[in-house]
């Protein structure tokens, strides 16, 4: 199933100004659907910082969002929740000294609930019995000191002076027992007691970063311990020496920097990646340009220098340290070939390498992650926060599920300022045509927009796993669906103008040619015809005849059974409202092809059954086909919520009983699943009283009201809907998630509005007489 998932339709909503957090919360749940409202124009304030943290981008936040009452006051209404439970710990490293002091029994509840990670619940509270009781393993105790220590810059042990004795002693134990949080909580801890804990501490590299993350007074308090530490440093500690230095300019960091470069100078790489070449100290830039003819890191960075001729093999690693080095007068001086060739095995994680280096162009960002180190790259090169987030927006929408695209594009409050780079972006493409920048830029409208985005992300995918020998990340119905979805409304004509912009590889994708169709997948004395028929699904609306064409080149790709179905369901989906023609492509497939669509039933009664549904609603059929084949439940409940509710009788007529049972499950439990407390026995009795025993629709209809899936949960308030007066009747009987449920339908709503409070009791009282016993 693709309809809308709950994380969509809240992101749609906070797209629409939406400012009810408790409205958006599945956006938040989930955090590649919260960074849109993180980063897009129109957004609440409130639910565009909410969503940074619930996308794990705190950095977007500054102090004044921080400490601001409404951000505060919806957080704190959140606790508790999986919207919160994805929040606070985000939240635990940047809010406001003593945040959760006032929610300490909300969090510690939310804790006991699994809806909070102890640590973050104890850094918020602050020093107490509380927090301290929450805290077991070394990970939580050792960043529970740190936000203690960074809340008071001035003093960073202050937090300890909130103890009592016995308190102390307790923690200072279990921070002195493991070797990381030994390590870790140094610059936090007072001298005397760092003093002795530094003498045992054997993870330098966790100690430095701790340094590196600590106010001055600290280092300043521990000057001995950390000179001492800098000693001791290896060749693996260079990412944490170089970032020490950095944040502390340290002549001894860099110092042993130099003479650990020279033991493994391949660990050069951990250098410049951590830092920007201009901000390394020169004794180290020098160091590892002497070294390129004992490393091929060296050699990566020296030929990125522009002080080496000759560049090294390309590899990951290479490549990785020659962004991390390179001057933009040696970036365009090298032929477009060669560009690709050290472009192709950086992977996604060290995209901002790229930006930080050459600076922002469209082709730098697309294909980058989306993290804090490429926020940080994005604002070395802008000043303006409004152009940060329209460079960021786009990344962002590239890591979106495909279905999702189209709409979440749409939706948004104002059309990009450079249509034309927000699209590669967001199609995660690096190289596109002339003749679509022409195009984009005749058509800057926002489904324009969501069109040529949609179409270049799904090339960009299967490019994506062609390359590293996987699946694609989107299966083929959610493709088809977000074809669809991109081109609802479309033209023929002004498909096939985007259709011809698009760089080839994009466009054979989405429309191979008749020829090879038919060859591949037709029988042999049916290829003429299929041809033909190939030339009717042309005509078709491009919202049915693109989808339609992806998936049949999908069935031409793979022997993958997982695979075929799921194209028979795109290739159903995209035909749903054309059965005619479904039928008759279905017909002239070869027998493997046309059983990965539509499975052949045993018995002929129901294959007849499901030949006239291919007309009627092919989706229906494909689900029916598979759900009788596999015994499957699931897929039953799709051909059930895919059907119309006059012909919902017949498909479930033709299940078998076993699996009937199956997509109900236990009646007694649905029941208590949906009525109010202590409601199960009244709502049992009114329901038999509405349709009898016999009438399996009304369970079917609350079996639906509780899943998950959105269409769903809408098909099964349609079927309740059929009998709106009595659906209206019911309402008092049931729990308030599914009683929204129902009131969301017009026809319920109505009809509950015209029944006398007092008919609806006496519809209850009545009830309970019945079950009395």
């Amino acid at each position: 199933m693709h309809s809308s998932s709950p994380a969509l339709v809240a992101t749609l909503r906070a797209l629409h100004g939406e400012t009810d957090v408790h409205v958006v919360a599945p956006a938040l749940d989930n955090p590649w659907f919260a960074r849109i409202p993180a980063l897009a124009p129109g957004v609440d304030p409130v639910v565009g910082a909410l969503g940074a943290l619930a996308g794990g981008l705190p950095d977007l936040l500054t102090p004044a969002v921080c400490a601001a009452p409404t951000l505060s006051a919806a957080i704190a209404s959140l606790i508790g929740t999986e919207a919160g439970n994805r929040i606070l710990p985000w939240w635990a490293g940047i809010a406001p000294a003593g945040w959760g002091a006032d929610h300490a029994d909300a969090l510690i509840d939310a804790v006991r609930h699994h809806r909070c990670a102890r640590w973050a619940a104890a850094a918020l509270i602050g020093p107490c019995d509380a927090s301290i009781a929450l805290l077991t393993e070394p990970w939580d105790i050792a960043f529970v000191v740190r936000r203690w220590g960074q809340t008071t810059p001035d003093n960073p042990t202050a937090w300890i002076d909130s103890l009592t004795q016995t308190q102390r002693q307790q923690l200072l134990s279990m921070i002195s027992s493991d070797s990381y949080t030994r390590a870790s909580c140094l610059p936090w801890l007072p001298v005397e007691y760092a003093a002795e804990i530094a003498m045992r501490v054997d993870r330098i590299g966790d100690a430095l970063d701790a340094y590196a993350g600590a106010p001055p007074i600290a280092r300043t308090r521990h000057a001995d311990i950390l000179t001492a530490l800098v000693r001791r440093a290896q060749p693996n500690n260079l990412t944490r020496l170089t970032r020490l230095a950095i944040a502390t300019g340290m002549e001894a960091a860099w110092t042993e920097s130099v003479e650990e470069l020279h033991y493994a100078p391949d660990k050069a790489i951990d250098v410049v990646v951590t830092a920007p070449w201009d901000d390394i100290h020169a004794a180290v830039q020098t160091t590892m340009l002497s070294l390129a003819r004992r490393s091929s890191v060296c050699a990566a960075i020296a030929y990125a220098r522009g002080v080496r001729d000759q560049p090294p093999p390309i590899t990951r690693e290479t490549a990785c340290a020659f962004f991390a080095a390179v001057t933009p007068t040696v970036w365009n001086m090298l032929p477009e070939a060669t560009q690709r060739m050290w472009r192709s095995p950086l992977n996604a994680w060290n995209g901002h390498l790229v930006i930080r280096s050459l600076g922002i162009t469209p082709a730098f960002l697309a294909h980058a992650e989306l993290h804090a180190a490429l926020v940080a790259a994005v604002r070395r090169h802008v000043a303006d926060e409004g152009v940060v987030r329209w460079m960021l927006l786009p990344v962002a929408m590239s890591e979106l599920s495909i279905a999702a695209v189209p709409s979440v594009v749409v939706a948004l409050a104002e059309a990009p300022p450079d249509p034309v780079a927000f699209v590669q972006i967001a199609g995660d493409t690096q190289v596109t045509s002339r003749a679509l920048h022409a195009w984009i830029a005749a058509n800057p409208s926002l489904q324009a927009t969501a069109a040529a985005t949609t179409a270049l992300l799904i090339a960009a995918r299967l490019r994506d796993a062609t390359v590293a020998s996987r699946p694609p990340i989107d299966n083929v119905a959610a493709r088809c669906a977000a074809l669809a979805a991109a081109f609802a409304g479309w033209s023929s004509e002004d498909a096939t103008a985007l259709l011809a912009a698009l760089p080839d590889d994009v466009r054979t994708t989405l429309h191979p040619g008749a020829n090879a169709l038919a060859d591949a997948l037709a029988t042999p004395d049916r290829q003429d015809a299929f041809r033909k028929t190939l030339n009717a699904l042309a005509a078709l609306p491009p919202a049915a005849a693109l989808p339609a064409f992806h998936a049949l080149t999908v069935l031409v790709q793979t022997t993958n059974p997982l695979v075929q179905q799921e194209a028979g369901e795109g290739l159903a989906q995209a035909l749903r409202d054309h059965g005619r023609i479904f039928a008759v492509i279905v017909g002239m497939l070869r027998d493997d092809v046309r059983a990965a669509i539509v499975p052949p039933p045993d018995a002929p009664s129901v294959e007849s059954a499901i030949n006239d549904l291919t007309i009627i609603n092919p989706l229906v059929a494909h689900h029916l086909a598979y759900a009788l084949r596999d015994a499957d439940a699931a897929v039953a409940l799709d051909a059930l919520t895919a059907s119309a509710p006059d012909t919902l009788t017949r498909i479930w007529g033709l299940l078998t009983e076993p699996l009937q049972q199956s997509v109900l499950g236990d009646r007694e439990a649905l029941l208590h699943d949906v009525a109010v407390p202590d409601g199960a026995d009244m709502l049992a009795q009114a329901l038999q009283n509405w349709v009898g025993e016999d009438n399996p629709l009304p369970w079917l209809a609350l079996r639906m009201l509780l899943d998950a899936d959105a269409e769903r949960r809408t098909r099964g308030a349609a079927l309740l809907a059929q009998r709106p007066d009595v659906a209206a009747a019911l309402l008092p009987l049931l729990r308030n998630n599914v009683r929204a449920a129902l009131e969301s339908v017009p026809a319920i709503a109505f009809a509950s509005a015209d029944l006398p409070f007092a008919q609806t009791n006496a519809v209850v009282r009545v009830r309970r007489r019945r079950c009395s016993p």
